[in-house]
């Protein structure tokens, strides 16, 4: 009898689950039956998890991770002798949490080969004790295989593209994982330690093949970075560009490759990408020179033009909140956003963000945070941190609940901003009304995918 393997995904930014696909490419491969069900679009489905050897929940979020260790209590119920394996990112950070919560395994980095080899070694054992290595980060160079997405619900039950009043629906691949860069505050360098794994360029286009098939006009690239290897990004771009002329996309770029690059940007303007995320995080230094990003305040507004000049929208990416922002800070960001016209291109979550420091974190590792940090907050997975001014901590509760009920209102950024920055005045005990203006950019739209969360 077959080994029965269950793949579950609990969150993934809105998008047709990854996790899932690349996974279950090479388990079928391997000649292991495997089923997908992604939780955050369909209830769980229970006989499943009766009939299942092997359960692996895919962790590539801190949300996912989340939601993964509330799960684990029912999975048991429903099916106490099935191996529980957690995989992805932040199975790697957090395995030790993963583990004492009732996991079995938990595999990290590149996680399909490591999964392959559990699969075989349980279909090995049957009825004998379980594998005894329970904790593996595999950062070694693998076989790219096509996702399964066909074990996948449909692209219409996930984030669109929303351009102007169209919708597109939209796909997500990777070309790359991993970064070569080190920001303190980022759980990729914990993990892959600089590294970077590409994967086949063969395989990426023919995944945007299987995608296009499914009716997606919109591609997202979720690499760390799509710089990191910019040749080999570009190759790929300018491949599926002239099979289907027609199909927008969008990438994850960092601010100082913008500058390093900037020649590149019209190309990729003119092969369809409508915006560029950016973790510019901060618009002050000192944040910056904490977090390790490579990168200024000016260099911030250097991208804004680059990216404006080629043609393309610069969608950042902000950590709002973090120990070593003031108030005084706080405010400086608002008039950031609002005098460079981004009101359109920041998701309001993006002005709600606090500093999410889970285990393994390198701010924790060179006591940035010693200062700050009040211990470990088991549910949440992260260290609990206060702020030195009471003010601060205060605010981000107050932005985060007028981000939440924005979102359920479908409420347009601009008045979610207005809104944002009255509340920031008041705390910081001044007028609201000698706020500077908006600019008139605030009042164009900016393309963007429907699902607005970030972590």
């Amino acid at each position: 009898m077959p080994l029965n393997i269950l793949l579950l995904s609990t969150y993934e930014l809105g998008h047709q689950p990854l996790g899932l696909a690349q996974p279950a490419a090479h388990l079928a491969a391997a000649g292991h039956p495997v089923r997908c069900q992604d939780l955050a679009v369909d209830s769980l489905n229970e006989p499943w998890v009766r009939e299942s050897d092997l359960i692996g929940i895919s962790v590539p979020m801190h949300t996912a991770a989340r939601l993964g260790v509330r799960l684990i209590s029912r999975l048991r119920v429903l099916n106490l002798g099935a191996h529980l394996c957690f995989y992805g990112l932040y199975a790697a950070l957090h395995a030790e949490e993963l583990l004492a919560a009732g996991a079995d395994a938990t595999i990290g980095g590149e996680v399909e080969t490591p999964l392959v080899a559990l699969a075989d070694e349980l279909d090995s054992a049957r009825g004998q004790s379980s594998p005894e290595n329970a904790r593996t980060v595999f950062l070694g160079r693998q076989s790219s295989l096509v996702p399964k997405r066909t074990m996948l619900p449909p692209l219409e039950r996930y984030a669109r593209l929303q351009i102007n009043e169209e919708q597109r629906l939209a796909g997500y691949v990777e070309a790359s994982r991993g970064c070569a860069h080190r920001c303190r505050h980022c759980p990729i360098p914990p993990v892959y330690g600089g590294r970077m794994r590409i994967v086949s360029e063969d395989v990426v286009l023919a995944d945007i093949h299987q995608l296009v098939a499914m009716g997606a006009r919109h591609i997202t690239f979720g690499d760390p970075d799509f710089f990191n290897g910019i040749k080999y990004s570009l190759r790929i771009v300018e491949r599926f560009h002239h099979e289907f002329p027609s199909l927008t996309y969008d990438a994850t770029i960092k601010i100082e490759h913008i500058l390093e690059h900037q020649t590149h940007l019209p190309g990729l303007a003119s092969t369809g990408c409508l915006f560029i995320v950016s973790a510019a995080e901060s618009v002050q230094d000192h944040v910056l020179a904490h977090l390790n990003k490579g990168h200024t305040a000016a260099d911030v507004d250097r991208a804004i033009e680059i990216t404006r000049c080629a043609g393309v929208a610069l969608r950042p990416t902000l950590v709002a909140f973090t120990p070593w922002t003031s108030m005084d800070d706080y405010l400086e960001l608002l008039d950031f956003v609002a005098s460079r016209g981004l009101v359109n291109s920041v998701d309001p979550i993006q002005l709600a963000i606090r500093l999410l420091v889970p285990i393994g974190s390198w701010l924790m590792d060179e006591g940035l945070m010693s200062p700050f940090v009040t211990g470990f907050d088991h549910e949440g997975l992260t260290h609990r941190w206060i702020h030195p001014d009471p003010r601060v901590d205060h605010l981000q509760k107050l932005v985060i609940g007028i981000v939440e009920r924005a979102t359920e209102q479908d409420a347009a950024p601009l008045a979610t901003f207005q809104q944002i920055r009255s509340a920031a005045w008041r705390e910081a005990g001044r007028s609201p009304d000698v706020a500077p203006p908006l600019e008139p950019a605030a009042h164009v739209s900016v393309p963007r995918l429907t699902e607005p969360w970030f972590c």
